[in-house]
């Protein structure tokens, strides 16, 4: 077992010296950091490194801010809509993919079509057919941005939706209203695609586990459907693909980025793009960065969990 921690912590390390060299060759192509570190390319990567283990990131060159202020303001924003459309893909994936599994043939057919189509329409294409519907049939949920431009709430933690619970008590419910407006959109369009891969998971495990003998004997016994789900699908069906579905949060990031710039939401995605379309090249190897940080940090996550709920990855690590 120490074996394997310590082969996995070394992959991690080796990831992220690639990550920061990348992130030190994108910061090169602007000339002024060109002219800082001609002296000695190498010496310049370690001062690099020694800025970023004290969080230090530099300045953005369009404003002169810190760009570490400038990450913390707009990535709890990213992470609000992952998140939100995490909890909807979660609500509605697995119970679409036990249905698709306890359902007939065609059923379970069309549920795993339908999830396969999903996974292959481009996210960003679906966010303009919405926008554009919501735009014309004048839907609640049409604005694009995080809430009306009319009211004003202090950051305190990042999240729209945490913070608005600060503001003052005669405007609360109507900024809470316009919060869970803007949110709804770009959450939906964000919830389709691991929508439909946790559908896809969840009901691949549990056509296995159907199949397994147990729980044929528990058929032949008499047991109905909800005790076979309750008794064995939830179980050994959940638990052996949650490391997946943690992994899938890594597709939700990536596709938020194209969302943000679809809805004008601010997150990390659409300072990135911003960034790149300024050329300011310090603020887009930050976001490098932290970006890779976060991927390295959920594939960390999911290989814990796999650790604990999957006795035969469990078996693996002792190997």
């Amino acid at each position: 077992m120490i074996v394997a921690l310590i082969r996995r912590l070394l992959l991690i390390f080796i990831s992220l010296v690639i990550l920061s060299i990348l992130a030190y060759a994108i910061m090169l192509k602007d000339p002024l950091n060109q002219v800082l570190f001609e002296d000695s390319t190498f010496q310049g990567y370690l001062q690099y490194i020694e800025k970023l283990t004290n969080a230090d990131f530099g300045i953005t060159y369009i404003g002169g801010e810190l760009l570490r202020d400038q990450i913390l303001s707009v990535l709890p924003s990213t992470l609000e809509l992952c998140i939100a459309a995490m909890i909807l893909a979660l609500l509605f994936g697995i119970p679409l993919g036990f249905i698709g599994a306890l359902s007939n043939h065609s059923v379970g057919k069309f549920i795993r079509g339908f999830s396969s189509i999903g996974l292959s329409i481009p996210v960003y294409w679906i966010g303009l057919i919405l926008l554009y519907l919501a735009a014309i049939y004048n839907w609640e949920i049409s604005s694009v941005g995080q809430y009306n431009a009319l009211y004003e709430i202090k950051p305190v933690t990042g999240f729209a939706i945490i913070d608005v619970w600060f503001v003052e008590e005669p405007y609360r419910i109507k900024i809470v209203q316009s919060v869970l407006q803007h949110l709804a959109l770009p959450t939906l369009v964000l919830m389709i695609m691991p929508m439909m891969e946790i559908t896809r998971l969840t009901q691949h495990r549990a056509e296995q586990v159907i199949s397994a003998n147990y729980t044929k004997t528990a058929l032949t016994r008499g047991w109905s459907k909800f005790k076979i789900l309750r008794v064995y699908l939830l179980r050994n069906t959940l638990a052996p693909i949650l490391p997946y579905i943690i992994r899938t949060f890594t597709l939700t990031l990536a596709a938020c980025m194209l969302i943000e710039n679809i809805f004008n939401w601010s997150g990390i995605g659409q300072w990135l793009i911003a960034a790149l379309s300024e050329q300011d090249y310090n603020a887009v190897a930050s976001g490098v960065i932290v970006i890779g940080i976060i991927v390295l940090f959920i594939n960390l996550l999911a290989d814990l969990s796999e650790f604990l709920l999957d006795p035969f990855k469990k078996k693996a690590w002792y190997d």
